[in-house]
């Protein structure tokens, strides 16, 4: 079977049944010899057999290739008085073989002696010749033969068959993805290689295009691997009705697609086929279980010859222009710029290295104070910081959504909490006045199944009060998937824990996730300051939220104050809890430490409760 392997298709038909013609052959050749062998030995057996008849003796069995006769002795004919003549009391063996006439079958010998009455005796001794018992027996070997060639030709099919097939299977778990059948890494590669060969002979424009769906990996945690392989085949089903014969849709691991396109007359027509790719993805995908979900793509272009030479070359810069349009706002397409490279080049760079920052321990955790509208401190927020050996510091914007994209910020997160947690608990033992500690959960941490659980065990370890912790959570993350929000707060709920929208009136803003969530608290976003207090619009703007907030039982807190004219402002509008730079700015947890007011940081009421509460 290894063998063939390596025999081109339209030669293993032949070459199986030529060696099972040599087979059958040798077969053939093997059953002679044995046949022959078996004439010797019979013959040997009946000379013992013709002992006994010449003793006079009746023999057991005279059936074989020998056949004795024995001669009357009143026979006229010549040759056998002549042979009878030559008998002698002692038997002898005669070459008969010369004394009998032509015409009479020949004959190995006879026996001849003389009885006792002295009359002549003599017994022929004829042999069939191994022609003739292999005649006789020839329809025997023809049926034989013919059965085993019909055994050894449809054996033969069978095993072509099984070859064949054990061949595909390889080649399929070589060469194609097994979840959504198209081609692989490696095929893809090979295809695109071919197709610029053929670009470089014929002439023409070749387009590569990489996609990745949009915050695929929070849907596959939120709602299960199995859902997120429901949701690639059906994409997969999708792409495939734009794709042409001549085309390679392959794809390359996890939620990336690469799409290569030959024969394109212009290099625009690359791009009309991305916004006609990101135009089927905006339509509902049906699922086999019959429920519908709607995901959308970032898409890069690079087209040969302009944007590349080689296929790594374009594969890498479609990649760079899929980041591009990623950063621009997801759900749209981006055509290769030479930039890029240098801005891909980096950003590998930097997600190499943010990948050891753990280890590293270059993470740390800066805290700005939560204070009520006159600056009075009562909690802090936490703030991740990464202080890199070879970026030095890089800024949170910068690197929180390569974590996200890369599923670091699952590890990172837990880490915040963890610290975050424990800090408090060392300045709550330490006599420091803190009564809350807020922390942002990213979309991927609080989507995760054991968000609740993780939460749970983290306040087990520090011995922080539940109340004391703040969970600061985004609109979006919340509707994302919003049974499972609402089961992860009515947990969290249940556990002590309140929970913060983060950001609000930026995401979604809805009323009714705001009416049917287990929520404690809004936060009211920094962009929406900017214009106060002489700006009308963003004046009523706030005002609004804030009687919104209010109307549904949450408490808010404005961040972004950095002017007495904005504390002011929202002083006389009722606003009692606020964070921003003109309090205080975020630092160390030792700077912290010295910074936070000896006496009591808020008012607190009867049962250890602080007001916000």
């Amino acid at each position: 079977m290894a063998l063939l392997r390596f025999i081109p298709l339209r030669y293993k038909f032949w070459a199986v049944n030529a060696l099972a013609f040599v087979s059958t052959l040798v077969l053939v050749l093997v059953a002679m010899g044995l046949e022959l062998r078996s004439i010797n030995d019979t013959r040997q057996e009946q000379g013992r057999e013709l002992l006994h008849l010449w003793s006079g003796a009746q023999p057991l069995s005279l059936q074989g290739p020998l056949r004795p006769v024995l001669l009357n002795a009143d026979d006229p004919a010549l040759w056998v008085q002549q042979l009878l003549a030559t008998a002698q009391p002692e038997p002898a063996w005669l070459d008969a073989s010369v004394m009998l006439p032509a015409g009479v079958q020949p004959a190995l010998g006879a026996w001849v002696s003389t009885d006792a009455r002295g009359e002549g005796r003599a017994v022929i001794v004829q042999a069939m010749g191994f022609a003739e018992v292999f005649a006789q027996r020839a329809p025997v070997y023809a049926v034989a033969v013919f059965v085993l060639m019909l055994s050894v030709l449809f054996g033969s099919q069978a095993l072509i068959r099984l070859v064949d097939r054990h061949q595909r299977s390889l080649q399929a778990m070589a060469h194609y993805d097994a979840l959504t059948g198209l081609p692989n890494r490696v095929l893809a590669y090979d295809r695109l290689h071919h197709a610029l060969d053929k670009v470089r002979r014929r002439g023409g424009y070749l387009a590569v295009l990489f996609i990745d769906l949009d915050r695929f990996k929070t849907l596959n945690d939120s709602h299960g691997h199995s859902f997120g392989d429901a949701v690639l085949k059906a994409v997969t089903e999708r792409l495939q009705q734009r794709c042409r014969t001549e085309d390679t849709l392959a794809r390359l691991g996890g939620d990336e697609f690469l799409l290569v396109l030959e024969q394109l007359g212009s290099a625009a027509r690359a791009e009309r086929i991305a916004e006609e790719l990101l135009e089927l993805l905006r339509q509902p995908l049906p699922l086999a279980d019959g429920r519908e979900v709607f995901v959308s793509a970032s898409i890069g272009v690079a087209v040969h010859p302009g944007d590349g030479l080689t296929g790594d070359e374009l594969v890498r810069n479609a990649d760079a222009a899929m980041y591009l349009a990623k950063t621009r706002g997801r759900n749209g397409w981006c055509r290769y710029e030479p930039w890029l490279t240098e801005q891909a080049m980096q950003r590998f760079e930097l997600e190499r290295n943010l990948r050891r920052a753990m280890e590293r321990q270059e993470f740390q955790l800066h805290y700005q104070p939560l204070t009520d509208i006159a600056g009075r401190p009562f909690g802090v927020e936490a703030l991740l910081r990464w202080n890199s050996r070879e970026h030095g510091e890089v800024p949170p914007d910068r690197f929180i959504a390569l974590a996200e994209d890369t599923g670091l910020i699952v590890p990172i997160g837990s880490w915040v909490l963890q610290e975050a947690c424990r800090q408090a608990q060392a300045w709550r033992q330490a006599g420091l006045g803190l009564q809350v500690i807020a922390v942002n959960l990213s979309p991927i941490q609080f989507l995760h199944v054991d968000v609740v659980q993780h939460v749970a065990q983290t306040l087990r370890q520090t011995g922080l009060p539940a109340r004391c912790l703040e969970l600061e959570i985004t609109e979006g993350a919340l509707m994302q998937d919003t049974s499972h929000a609402e089961q992860a707060l009515l947990a969290l709920r249940e556990l002590g824990v309140r929970v913060v929208v983060d950001d609000f009136g930026t995401g979604y803003s809805s009323l009714a996730y705001l009416r049917r969530f287990a929520l404690d608290k809004l936060k009211v976003d920094r962009t929406f300051l900017q214009g106060l207090p002489e700006s009308a619009s963003d004046a009523q703007l706030v005002r609004t939220i804030m009687q919104l907030g209010r109307g549904l039982g949450l408490q808010l807190l404005v961040e972004g104050v950095e002017t007495e004219a904005q504390r002011a402002w929202l002083q006389a509008e009722g606003c009692r809890y606020c964070q921003g730079f003109l309090f205080a700015r975020p630092m160390a947890a030792d700077q912290l430490s010295r910074w936070w007011p000896a006496g009591p940081g808020a008012e607190i009421l009867a049962g250890g409760q602080p007001l916000l509460a």
